[in-house]
């Protein structure tokens, strides 16, 4: 079995706790949403788009939606990834990033079908990286990224804008409840 500094890189399937993930240092971005006072059914493809800026002509943005229990646990319910280069769903031409403007991108999580309990949180992480679950990318802005050799690796700047001209958002379709 493959291995990285002695760690297994299988990756388990299921819902996994992501609070060793996020102990990582540089690990990027936790938003965390009110206690739910009831519980709320998730059905449908949920979305997330983001305001972003990079310093580097290419970069990953994921994004995780995330049931997080009172004791604590942070539960991945589902990610996405979107090569920002490659943001334009009706092109397939590469577009590098430029470091004085802000793209929209979306990121599609895939369809689900889940309930969260009350008591229980949702929170989206937005990170830059994956590993090992997503390849990693080299920001260095080439379209093949297995080419790529540790010459070509670059730490990316990003930054995420939240400002009524430029919204981060995230969209959940919700089961209505029965009366």
């Amino acid at each position: 079995m493959p291995t990285l500094g002695g760690r297994n890189m299988s990756i388990e399937a299921g819902q996994r706790d992501q609070r060793p993930a996020r102990a990582l240092p540089d690990y990027g971005l936790i938003y965390r949403g009110e206690v739910l006072k009831h519980d709320i059914t998730i059905a449908g493809e949920v979305r997330v788009t983001l305001h972003v800026q990079s310093d580097c002509p290419d970069t990953d943005f994921i994004a995780k939606l995330i049931e997080a229990e009172p004791n604590g646990r942070a539960i991945l319910l589902m990610d996405g990834v979107m090569r920002a280069m490659y943001r334009d769903p009706v092109s397939s031409e590469a577009q590098p990033l430029q470091a004085d403007r802000v793209y929209a991108i979306t990121i599609p999580l895939a369809h689900l079908h889940h309930t969260l309990r009350a008591g229980n949180r949702i929170e989206v992480d937005i990170t830059s990286s994956n590993f090992p679950r997503r390849a990693r990318n080299t920001n260095s802005g080439h379209p093949l990224l297995a080419a790529d050799g540790e010459a070509d690796i670059r730490v990316a700047r990003n930054t995420v804008h939240h400002d009524t001209a430029t919204p981060s958002f995230i969209e959940i379709p919700l089961l209505e409840a029965s009366p």
